[in-house]
């Protein structure tokens, strides 16, 4: 029997605990299905990594993207965006998984203590230890000058190089913000260049509390996250959907906001492999949206994780019986099984004594039910010295409704 759905039992934030938050973060099997599905958003984000944007489009690799990361959780998709060299802010509604997320970057750099404990200005640790110390004895403080442009430029001269290709790629700290997507996302507008998110949207499908309705809820998200995108940046949401409504109702209200785009769906053919991803694209373009075309070919069946359990496969069925109905015909005509000369799957003959336009079968009997029908039985148990009652123009004739 196949695992429940995990949208299915408990809310988010108590479902994601922090004894579920370090299992899901520590599984390998879950690491290699988020990244993959990390890299899959990226590319139908249509955002080139840092380093081929500096090479191809002429931007200093400073000039990262910045990047919304709905439902990071433990950080592994974030993992994937920073490799990429872009720039990220991440949300999510549990606490246990943004800390892990947050103490596995400040343990990168040195910043966190071996105690479990975030090491701060007075909390009075060591921070000789740090991977981040910086020089700032050549740091000048103050306005800038032309005298400071003019020995800058001529310090690049000499050099012969940028200081612009010295900086990060990407922030040196992650910013997770504890939220809930239902009721909006709190940004400026037009602060992001495109949004990612894996396995978020099932959640808003399902109310958890009293009040809560799934279209407000996911009105509330889509119009938040419009305005917090720029004009024509787009978003990839990669989702689990239950049933085919679902899938509708995202869309629905997605294009409801100014959204523009549509479902694609990887690998439609397989049972487990096939993923689904909602790629949306705020405002109108000069070209209008086209939709990128899905991964098709014959793959591996992954193993779905927790979070994307078993069910998908009921759910993956409905969806390829509405793709296939030519197939899915010379199957049922294929496996149709034939019981004693007969067709098991035929339709249920009428039992009613007035169809007249159908007084006989195929092999010439009566029509069960019909009065032909009653007279032979009669006539049978006539002839086994049964007592049988004696026909009359009132047999199998319906009997006048009585106050």
């Amino acid at each position: 029997m196949p695992a429940p759905r995990p949208e299915f039992e408990n809310p988010p934030d108590i479902y994601y605990n922090s004894d579920e938050a370090s299992r899901y973060h520590v599984s390998n099997r879950i690491q290699t299905i988020q990244r993959s599905m990390t890299l899959r958003a990226l590319e139908l984000l249509g955002i080139k990594a840092a380093v081929s944007r500096a090479q191809t489009e002429g931007y200093p690799p400073s000039c990262t993207t910045l990047l919304l990361d709905i439902g990071c959780g433990t950080g592994i998709s974030g993992e994937v965006l920073t490799e990429q060299g872009h720039a990220w802010c991440g949300v999510d509604i549990s606490r246990d998984m943004l800390m892990i997320a947050k103490r596995n970057e400040l343990s990168k750099y040195g910043l966190f203590g071996n105690t479990g404990t975030v090491a701060t200005r007075g909390s009075g640790m060591d921070f000789s230890g740090s991977a981040t110390r910086v020089d700032t004895s050549t740091v000048k403080w103050g306005l800038i000058t032309e005298e400071d442009e003019e020995e800058d430029e001529y310090e690049a001269t000499v050099g012969g190089g940028n200081k612009e290709d010295d900086l990060f790629s990407a922030p040196l700290m992650v910013e997770v913000i504890q939220n809930d997507i239902g009721q909006g996302i709190p940004f400026r507008p037009g602060s992001f260049d495109g949004c990612v998110s894996i396995s978020v949207l099932q959640w808003l499908c399902h109310s958890t509390k009293k009040g809560e309705v799934p279209q407000r809820r996911l009105m509330a998200f889509f119009q938040s996250l419009y305005n917090a995108l720029r004009r024509g940046a787009k978003a990839v949401f990669q989702f689990y959907p239950s049933n085919p409504e679902q899938t509708h109702m995202i869309t629905r209200v997605a294009m409801k906001c100014g959204f523009g785009g549509g479902v694609v769906v990887d690998y439609p053919h397989s049972n487990k492999a096939k993923k689904y991803y909602l790629v949306l694209q705020a405002g109108q373009v000069a070209g209008g949206f086209v939709p990128p075309p899905p991964l098709t070919g014959n793959v591996e069946d992954e193993n779905d994780d927790d979070d994307e359990s078993d069910d998908e496969d009921d759910d993956s069925n409905d969806e390829s019986d509405d793709e296939s109905e030519d197939s899915q015909t010379e199957l049922e005509q294929r496996d149709r099984v034939r019981v004693g000369g007969r067709d098991g799957r035929r339709a249920k003959r009428r039992r009613s004594a007035s169809s007249h336009d159908q007084r006989r079968r195929k092999d010439n009997r009566p029509v069960t039910g019909s009065r032909e029908w009653v007279l032979l039985k009669k006539e049978v148990r006539r002839s086994r010295g049964l007592s049988t009652t004696a026909d009359s123009k009132y047999t199998m004739r319906r009997r006048k409704p009585r106050f």
